[in-house]
């Protein structure tokens, strides 16, 4: 019966997908917006995003909470609705994605050296890796393998560049990161959900677990951490910041050297969802009840 439905579930998925590849890609990405602003709010993750806003952002009015809410819904939509267009966007990014830092990435380019990308689930996020290649800098991308193996492929199609990878997030990841970084080639890493084997730091003034290992890999190999931000600037364009390397800290305590720059790199990402908080991925239970 389960393999029955993974197969029935991957079919659904793979046939909305060619179904959305037959449109413009911005009537799919204003199609799945407009899909999901009448959706969500009768999806059970919908009081999920509501309760982490309204703890997030406690002198928020109810109209305001609820406008971010219907922001979030629609990104998150939009998000989708791109998904099978993502070549579409690398074919068109001179006039769909804005890039500051290119210094920082040029830099990379020309004297490559290991570095890890570090964002979050903002705006569409995918759009980091297909901005990256652009410019020479083919990023192995960190994901949550999908429950159903038989949409395993549908990860794996969305990639703009045949140097481009994925590594599963499971037991060999960290064995596969420190091959790729010690060649010189650089990663992206999501830090902004809970991890159980994460460390505590401070998220929108609460304690949150958070993914650690980019910060272990930066002090252990001296790698560039780069912060990177993704946000929507109307419909399916978007504007990429790269920032400089940040500052390693070095204490002597090593787990002290970890937790600071995971902090350092947390409190980057606090400050973009502050300032455009319906573009981040409000319905993932960030914090303990």
């Amino acid at each position: 019966m389960k393999r029955l439905r993974f197969r029935i579930e991957a079919w659904l998925v793979r046939s909305l997908l060619f179904l959305l590849r037959q449109f413009p890609l911005d009537f799919s990405s204003w199609l799945g917006g407009a899909a999901l602003r009448l959706a969500g709010p009768f999806l059970p993750a919908h009081r999920v995003a509501k309760r982490n806003l309204e703890r997030a952002f406690p002198e928020k009015s109810p109209h305001e909470i609820a406008e971010t809410l219907r922001g979030m819904w629609d990104n998150l939509g939009r998000t989708a609705g791109e998904y099978p267009h993502h070549r579409r966007i690398a074919a068109e990014a001179g006039n769909r994605i804005e890039i500051h830092g290119l210094e920082t990435v040029h830099a990379l380019t020309s004297s490559p050296r290991p570095a890890i990308f570090v964002s979050a689930h903002l705006a569409n996020w995918e759009v980091m890796p297909i901005a990256a290649a652009l410019h020479g800098n083919y990023l192995s991308s960190v994901y949550r393998r999908p429950n159903n193996p038989d949409l395993a492929g549908v990860f794996t199609d969305r990639l703009t560049h045949p140097e481009m990878s994925l590594i599963a997030k499971g037991p060999s990841a960290g064995r596969e990161l420190l091959r790729v970084l010690r060649q010189n080639r650089p990663v992206a890493m999501l830090i902004d959900q809970k991890l159980r084997e994460g460390i505590p730091v401070s998220f929108f003034g609460r304690e949150a677990m958070t993914p650690s290992a980019f910060a272990e890999f930066a002090l252990k190999l001296d790698c560039d951490v780069l912060p990177t931000r993704i946000e929507r600037t109307g419909g399916a364009h978007f504007r990429l910041t790269v920032l400089p390397p940040m500052e390693k800290p070095d204490t002597g305590d090593h787990a002290e050297d970890v937790r600071l720059l995971t902090q350092a790199a947390t409190s980057h990402i606090e400050d973009w969802v502050r300032e455009r908080p319906s573009e981040w991925f409000w319905v993932h239970k960030r914090w303990p009840d």
